[in-house]
């Protein structure tokens, strides 16, 4: 039988370093004021494949279902799912697409009322450490602002500037702790009817993974492929 993986859509759905899962879910359930004391900014770094982009998408959804529904009344933080689909400026910071028109058009988007009902405008910036010098001098003016979330990912957090740093929340994507690994894996296996792998198997493809999540499940849909191929029953 085939292991299906599926898309994550809370923030339970992803592996994290226990810091990582505090600040995110002190953000969405507001014990951090977000946006608030200059800071508008979510920075998610990791390795590549850690699900950065994954979850960059998904955090307008969490953020704005916590502030303009009743979920947080019966549903904690970690179960958050996207109810409201808000409006999102999305861009790849790819060479052309990275100086400081891509900040001018965002300034200019934004400046109108927003359509989402917390009145929050929402821009993700992907692999943000590629935004040229004179993007970055614009960006921490527009950051300035306190109807604009910024959702930041990238592969290198020493290449990021200071200021927007200094206005961001930093969310670290790498290598959760091993157990939390296993916790998610088997529980995968759980809701694919399958019996998982023996915990210190698990263990071995996370190690071998360096946290890129990709290649975690990567090597786990193979090595279940071969147990399936060699009629091995996983």
């Amino acid at each position: 039988m085939a292991l299906v993986i599926p898309n994550p859509l809370m923030p339970d759905d992803f592996a994290l370093q226990s810091t990582t899962r505090s600040r995110l879910e002190s953000v969405i359930d507001g014990t951090l004021t977000f946006p608030g004391n200059g800071v508008n900014g979510l920075l998610l770094y990791g390795v590549y494949g850690t699900g950065k982009t994954t979850m960059a998408k998904l955090l307008p959804g969490w953020v704005e279902t916590a502030k303009t529904t009743n979920f947080l009344t019966i549903g904690v933080p970690g179960q958050i799912i996207d109810t409201t689909y808000p409006n999102y400026d999305y861009a790849p910071c790819v060479q052309g697409q990275n100086g400081v028109q891509l900040i001018s058009q965002i300034q200019q988007r934004s400046s109108f009322v927003s359509w989402n009902a917390s009145g929050l405008h929402y821009v993700i910036l992907d692999e943000c450490d590629l935004l040229t010098d004179t993007a970055i001098a614009s960006l921490k003016s527009v950051m300035n602002r306190k109807d604009v979330v910024f959702i930041f990912t990238t592969n290198h957090l020493n290449k990021i500037d200071k200021g927007v740093m200094n206005r961001s929340i930093l969310l670290d994507l790498n290598a959760a702790p091993t157990n939390a690994w296993i916790q998610k894996i088997s529980g995968i296996y759980a809701s694919n009817g399958l019996t998982p792998p023996p915990a210190n198997a698990i263990a071995g493809i996370v190690t071998a993974g360096n946290g890129s999540a990709r290649t975690i499940f990567t090597d786990l849909d193979m090595a279940n492929s071969l147990k399936n191929k060699q009629g091995v029953k996983p």
